[in-house]
């Protein structure tokens, strides 16, 4: 006769239970455990771990290693990862004039690196009658307050520059000025470099530039489809004028093409304007000592 093993469904399903309990308190454990783990780690990497050892600058002629540290604020106490890298490059750009842009990143297990462009002096630009600032390719104002134009530098008249303050990018009481003087100068980057000596926007419907060296006045017209215009002109300089020749290119239409008028022309054009003014002048005393009879 086969014994018969009586069983309790009740005490079956407490052990069960305390085994979930058993497993589940284990796993809140390892969750415990591991944000502990963490918080341990981060604060460590924050206060013992990543210490700055190394700065690494390069692009910099201008300023010492010493003045870029300071103008950022860092030193060798520093920990790799509580340095704002985008408030550094600030830092550093609004403190010291002659840089174009900075770029600051880390390398681990402990190296900073700062890499510089410098400005360098690009155009000088009139504002408020004859007072002068030279900003740099990228628009910022490298100097400010002069008395006297850096003939050196491409000269800009007529930007209508307001709040002049030395290492902010320059604005203007017209924006569409702005946006244009800088279209133009990408496209004569890319055209003919070094060749305009001055660029006239006083009216920006009516844009002059002079071209190498004041040999050729440019009457460029508006700014619409400024770079076509401007490589048809120059197109028309290097291909079709001679090249010691000197005078007015006045840009028509695109269907119109082009006038040339050598100084020979101008000059003649000019004493045929005098000559009119007199006249008209003399005609108009002529007519009003009449009227006075």
């Amino acid at each position: 006769m086969q014994d018969v093993v009586k069983t309790n469904p009740q005490a079956g399903q407490r052990r069960r239970k305390r085994r979930r309990r058993r497993r589940g308190n284990m796993s809140l454990y390892y969750l415990m455990l591991f944000v502990v783990s963490v918080i341990i780690l981060y604060i460590l990497s924050r206060t013992v771990f990543f210490k700055v050892e190394n700065y690494e600058i390069s692009g910099n002629s201008r300023y010492s290693e010493s003045e870029i540290l300071a103008a950022a604020g860092l030193s060798d106490s520093e920990n790799l990862y509580n340095i704002d890298l985008s408030a550094t490059a600030q830092r550093i750009k609004k403190a010291l004039i002659y840089i174009d842009d900075v770029t600051v990143s880390r390398e681990l297990p402990g190296t900073i690196v700062i890499e510089i462009t410098e400005a360098e002096e690009f155009a000088c630009c009139q504002y408020e009658g004859n007072r002068y600032a030279v900003i740099s390719r990228s628009g910022r104002y490298l100097s400010t307050e002069q008395a006297e134009p850096n003939e050196e530098l491409l000269q800009i008249y007529g930007l209508d520059l307001i709040d002049v303050s030395l290492g902010d990018e320059f604005t203007s009481s017209d924006e569409n000025k702005k946006t244009i003087i800088m279209n133009l100068l990408d496209v004569i980057d890319e055209i003919c470099p070094d060749k305009i000596d001055y660029i006239d926007i006083t009216d920006r419907t009516d844009i002059i530039m002079s071209y190498d060296n004041g040999r050729i006045e440019i009457d460029f017209g508006s700014s619409l489809d400024y770079e076509y215009k401007m490589r048809y002109l120059i197109t028309i300089i290097e291909a079709n004028l001679d090249a010691d020749a000197t005078g007015k290119l006045i840009y028509i239409s695109s269907s119109s093409g082009v006038s040339f008028i050598p100084t020979e022309g101008l000059e003649e054009l000019e004493q045929s304007k005098e000559i009119i003014e007199n006249m008209t002048d003399t005609e108009d005393t002529e007519a009003s000592e009449e009227a006075e009879e």
